[in-house]
């Protein structure tokens, strides 16, 4: 009697191991052989507390890593000593997937991921169009073709997608108020806003935001 319960209790122990929480990290890499045998680190952050860190050896291209699932959860994977700079993601339960092409990674498999690489793309986009303007302007100016009226066109025009960029990011942390990733946009792109985004801002925070702010 006393080995079953014995035999009973490890049973159960194990049984309650296996049914923690857990989510797939499916890992793609091509066209850079400088990380193979570096160390990747995965780390979750609640409310900016670490709830868990990670690491594995890259050995091959395509691995999986099966990491614990703390709860929706920013989490980070950097590659020390590479090319590649450290990757923001949101940790969600079931399969979410980081390709990294070259030294350019692509996030997706999660509803939260999909939207953040969307949002990555258009930012890539946005900034490609600032940089045009700054050239074409740049440009003008050093061949002395620049006159008043092409310096208010180039003025308005910048002025104008910069109102758009910033419609785009607060659309972008309206959606995502109630998950890290929008909490952390949110966070970071508050204090840079003029008075008016951030009343508008301000309808929407979630009291955890208000209370970090001092909103009310």
């Amino acid at each position: 009697m006393k080995k079953f319960l014995l035999f009973a209790s490890i049973a159960a122990i194990f049984a309650s191991c296996s049914s923690k929480s857990k989510f797939e990290l499916d890992v793609n890499i091509r066209n850079n052989n400088s990380i193979m045998n570096k160390e990747i680190f995965v780390v979750q952050r609640i409310d900016g507390a670490i709830v868990s860190t990670d690491s594995a050896k890259i050995k091959k291209e395509q691995f999986s890593l099966n990491l614990p699932y703390k709860g929706a959860a920013l989490m980070t994977v950097s590659i020390p000593e590479s090319d590649v700079n450290e990757i923001m993601m949101a940790s969600e339960e079931g399969k979410i997937q980081l390709n990294i092409d070259g030294v350019k990674p692509r996030i997706g498999g999660s509803p939260v991921n999909d939207r953040l690489q969307a949002f990555l793309q258009q930012s890539d986009s946005v900034s490609l169009l600032f940089q045009k303007l700054d050239n074409d302007y740049n440009s003008q100016n050093k061949t002395g073709t620049l006159t008043t009226q092409l310096t208010d066109d180039y003025r308005q025009k910048k002025s104008q997608l910069l109102k758009e960029n910033t419609d785009r990011i607060i659309a972008f942390i309206k959606e995502n108020i109630d998950n890290p990733i929008g909490e952390y946009y949110f966070m970071t792109n508050y204090i840079l806003f003029p008075m008016d985004r951030k009343l508008e801002m301000n309808g929407f925070a979630t009291q955890k935001i208000k209370d970090a702010f001092g909103i009310k």
